[in-house]
């Protein structure tokens, strides 16, 4: 409206000039000539609307524009990140561990198999069985002949008395086979003790026989593999063997071992963590009629959930009695064994053949807790 009327108030001066040139014959210049009427045109004439806004007004103009431009940055920016958590979410919620699992994945799924190479599923997770694996639906163990000594529920003659009733606790002492300097101590002990022998060492037949001999359970300790290149001992199973390499293993291992009723690990950190390997060494053990011992001493151990998707007990370490070689400290450990087995029913605890204090202040806690209303057992009576 305000171009049309300078547009309009132009085009009325330019009428009025060139009416009085009309009255004025005398004027030199010709109607709708001159200076002044030429200005007049110009500013009358139809001129781009940029040039005849004001300044202030195209900045402004620019300064919206500017203003439209970074909102729009923003909600892009802003969409983006809502979009990459939704997808965070949604995979979440549909992945084998979200709230959906037993929808999506039916009753009791884990992992995908693949996983299994390095790192597991929770314990208690139902997995999948490795390739060449046996369906785990065995009703019972096949002891092969000739190995009825090893079948898990067989003791010594003379075996120690036993008393599973609840609250009850079963130690298991590894490492044996390196040495017998404190066997008095150990068989000084009037208790259903454990004791896991690594296979292929010089003392190996000998310590199981006598261990046996005087009413003790005696357990096959294998050596893992720990780390990468790591080397925890003759007979040792690594990461990356197949089932049949890992049950000729554990079979070699056994001969060398007499009285096994049951296995745990040796070291195994990078061992115990493997699905595979823990599901064929189960696998293995159920086959020959032995328990198993989930050592618990890697941060994913997969030997529990191995036992679990095979349909064996769990029996897991729950207190290293002897992490430091310290009397008070062994003192508390076994009081803190103690305490699971009244919480629980029962509790596995794990101490070391080899270590000074051990065997004493286990034998004289042992005692102290058996007057606190607290029982021993061997590890094949009980699970928890």
């Amino acid at each position: 409206m305000k171009r049309r009327k300078e547009k309009n108030e132009g085009q009325d001066a330019l009428f009025e000039i060139e009416q009085t040139a009309v009255d004025d014959p005398g004027d030199e210049a010709a109607p709708g000539q001159g200076p002044a009427a030429e200005d007049i045109r110009k500013a009358a004439s139809d001129e781009p609307e940029e040039a005849i806004l004001d300044p202030l007004t195209r900045e402004q103009r620019e300064a919206r524009r500017s203003a439209r431009r970074q909102r729009r940055k923003v909600a892009s920016y802003w969409l983006g990140v809502a979009a990459a958590l939704s997808a965070v979410l949604l995979v979440i919620l549909l992945s084998p561990w979200g709230p959906f699992k037993d929808t999506i994945y039916g009753k009791g799924a884990g992992p995908p198999r693949r996983t299994f190479q390095t790192r597991g599923g929770p314990p208690g997770t139902r997995q999948t069985a490795p390739p060449g694996s046996s369906a785990p639906s065995l009703a019972s163990a096949t002891v092969p002949e000739g190995k009825a000594a090893n079948r898990a529920g067989a003791p010594a003659h003379n075996a120690k008395k036993s008393d599973p009733t609840l609250p009850a606790i079963a130690i298991v002492v590894d490492d044996v086979g390196n040495g017998k300097e404190h066997i008095s101590e150990w068989l000084a002990i009037d208790a259903p003790l454990n004791f896991a022998v690594m296979p292929h060492l010089q003392l190996s037949r000998e310590l199981a026989e006598t261990l046996y001999g005087n009413g003790y359970a005696v357990m096959m300790h294998v050596p893992t593999t720990n780390a990468g290149n790591s080397y925890s001992g003759p007979g040792q199973l690594a990461v990356g063997m197949d089932r049949g390499t890992v049950f000729g293993t554990l079979d070699a291992d056994l001969a060398t071992i007499p009285h096994v009723e049951g296995v745990n690990n040796h070291q195994g950190g990078m061992g115990c963590d493997n699905w595979n390997i823990m599901y064929y060494e189960c696998e293995w053990a159920k086959s020959r009629g032995l328990f198993v011992v989930d050592s618990n001493s890697s941060c994913n151990s997969q030997v529990t959930p191995a036992c679990l998707a095979l349909g064996m007990g769990k029996k897991k370490n729950q207190v290293f009695i002897d992490h430091e070689n310290d009397p008070d400290y062994i003192r508390r450990a076994m009081q803190e064994l103690a305490g699971r087995a009244r919480k629980n029913g029962t509790s596995i605890g794990i101490c070391h053949w080899h270590r000074p204090n051990t065997a004493k202040v286990v034998g004289e806690m042992i005692n102290t807790l058996r007057s606190q209303g607290i029982h021993f057992a061997y590890v094949r009576e009980i699970t928890d």
